[in-house]
């Protein structure tokens, strides 16, 4: 079991480090010695979970990976019913649009309809993003008691990413409200500067919050078509949520 739990370590670590690591380094990620983290990579590297460039020796995720995500992605009711609302909506309005789920005490995307600037916030399938700076994350949030809201900002380290994110809990907690009210979030150059984000609840049968939908963009002053584009994520969201009822 120790192994199995190292070596599905090693690659999440690898999957934050997209240009490859060394065996030195993953072992110092791993806190395990070198000769150990050698023999993981080799057993992964056998079964194509992992390869390695000739010539900086460094070692990075296979395209195994990838075949393993994207059918965890297509055996998703939820992601199924999302993938043509989210393709219109991306087509709308001409963003990159992105579906996010909270599992495991976590928000993290699992789909992306991508249009738009390449400048944009880079957004990675299967990575986690923060619930404090993110819309999807405060749609999250707003939707649970604050005592539980509490404990997430608790962990979170709630760093300065921009002078405008927010981080006082006060503050937050009257954002979380407003956000439950007006069923929508916004955030405005909190986890970069010159994007914006905007982000909707998806909920399931029971009424329950299944996901959130998001989407991004560069900021260009137009708060009228700001408003549209909401207006439309919103409409995409209540389609998603019919979809899986």
């Amino acid at each position: 079991m120790q192994l199995i739990d190292r070596a599905l370590n090693a690659l999440e670590i690898l999957s934050q480090n997209m240009n490859g690591m060394s065996v030195t380094d993953l072992a110092e990620q791993l806190g395990i010695p070198a000769s150990s983290t050698h023999r993981i990579l080799s057993s992964l590297k056998g079964n194509h979970f992992v390869v390695q460039d000739e010539h900086t020796k460094k070692y990075r995720l296979g395209y195994k990976i990838c075949a393993i995500a994207t059918g965890v992605v297509k055996g998703s009711a939820l992601t199924q019913a999302a993938q043509m609302p989210m393709r219109r909506l991306a087509e709308k309005i001409d963003r990159n649009v992105v579906l996010c789920i909270m599992e495991h005490g976590a928000v993290m995307n699992v789909a992306c309809s991508e249009r738009g600037d390449s400048n944009m916030y880079m957004v990675k399938i299967g990575h986690e993003i923060p619930f404090y700076s993110t819309s999807a994350g405060r749609v999250f949030m707003a939707y649970m008691n604050w005592s539980e809201a509490l404990d997430i900002l608790d962990r979170e380290k709630r760093t300065k990413t921009t002078p405008n994110t927010k981080t006082d809990l006060k503050e937050l907690n009257e954002e979380l409200d407003r956000i439950h009210n007006q069923g929508y979030a916004v955030i405005d150059e909190e986890l970069q500067m010159g994007i914006i984000g905007a982000a909707c609840p998806v909920f399931d049968r029971n009424g329950e919050l299944a996901a959130a939908i998001a989407f991004t963009s560069m900021k260009d002053g137009d708060t009228e078509k700001m408003f549209q584009r909401i207006c439309q994520l919103k409409e995409c969201a209540k389609e998603i949520s019919e979809a899986i009822r």
